[in-house]
């Protein structure tokens, strides 16, 4: 353990030694000020020519006292500026940056916050800079959902990489097409951008299923399920939407509509209702006078 010194008294036989001290204090202390100013405006400068971040990193280990010395002569931070936050909270950003305003603009890391801003269930990419002498500047890359993915029972969202969103609710968002199956996610943005080139019939698309890790199967909105082959799937979807606009193929009484034969269109039908059969007539049941019915 460090041992302690005891605090000596200030001696009064010499003073003018003490008042030269002092004086030079002062002037040590004024000198500290205007090299804090100078170095405030010289990191302004640099900022605008590019060099800031280059020369704020060369201040990594100054001492508590200078930073806040530093902030009281015009390095602090003043705003925190975010572009590009669309379905990440406000409030999830500001704990992620975790600056305050009016703290030292140099005691700030901008590489740790870009960990933790990328660690946000939506955030895919962060840039982050400081801005002499006083900003913060966030610029996010969020995720886009692509589609509601159900596996096990269970529902998520993923985006366009087929990568899950974790943390977000998919009652949120219902309006996304759904996707089945343990591969689905990895080949759900091509499937999609090819059933968008028939807007209308792609429409009626309730969810796609994916069959052997091969091909898909399409759920349409009156029950009908299309069965996609696993190669020339663009050629077997222009065919069903023409088939559809001449002939009107899916208002028909069709189950399953089969596209793996690339001549021909197997469509089966669904059976006709069984006719019902006239019940027989029953003899009215005889009351015993002097009872009631049960």
């Amino acid at each position: 353990m460090p041992r302690l010194s005891a605090l000596r008294r200030p001696s009064r036989r010499r003073p003018a030694r003490f008042a030269w001290a002092t004086r030079r204090r002062m002037v040590i202390a004024g000198a500290v000020a205007g090299a804090v100013a100078l170095a405030g405006a010289g990191f302004a400068f640099a900022d605008r020519i590019g060099a800031g971040e280059f020369l704020a990193d060369l201040g990594i280990g100054v001492g508590e006292t200078t930073l806040r010395t530093t902030a009281r002569a015009g390095l602090s931070v003043t705003e925190i500026l975010v572009s590009g936050r669309r379905h990440t909270p406000e409030s999830h950003v500001v704990a992620a940056v975790d600056v305050k305003l009016g703290a030292p603009l140099l005691a700030f890391d901008p590489a740790a916050a870009k960990l933790e801003l990328e660690r946000l269930p939506w955030i895919k990419r962060a840039d982050v800079e400081r801005h002499f002498p006083g900003s913060v500047v966030v610029r996010l890359i969020e995720r886009e959902p692509l589609a509601l993915w159900q596996t096990r029972g269970a529902f998520s969202v993923i985006d366009t990489d087929g990568g899950e969103i974790r943390g977000v609710d998919p009652g949120l968002f219902r309006q996304l097409p759904t996707v089945v199956g343990d591969d689905a996610p990895r080949h759900a943005r091509s499937l999609l951008a090819l059933l968008a080139t028939e807007p209308d019939l792609m429409k009626r698309v309730t969810a796609a299923v994916r069959m052997a890790h091969r091909r898909w199967d399409l759920l349409l909105d009156n029950d009908i399920r299309v069965q996609l082959p696993e190669h020339e799937t663009g050629q077997a979807w222009m065919k069903l939407a023409a088939a559809e606009r001449n002939e009107r193929l899916l208002e028909r009484n069709v189950t399953h509509v089969d596209l793996r034969a690339l001549d021909r269109i197997t469509v089966r039908i669904a059976p006709a209702p069984t006719p019902a059969t006239p019940s027989q007539p029953t003899a009215p049941s005889r009351v015993r006078s002097g009872s009631r019915p049960t």
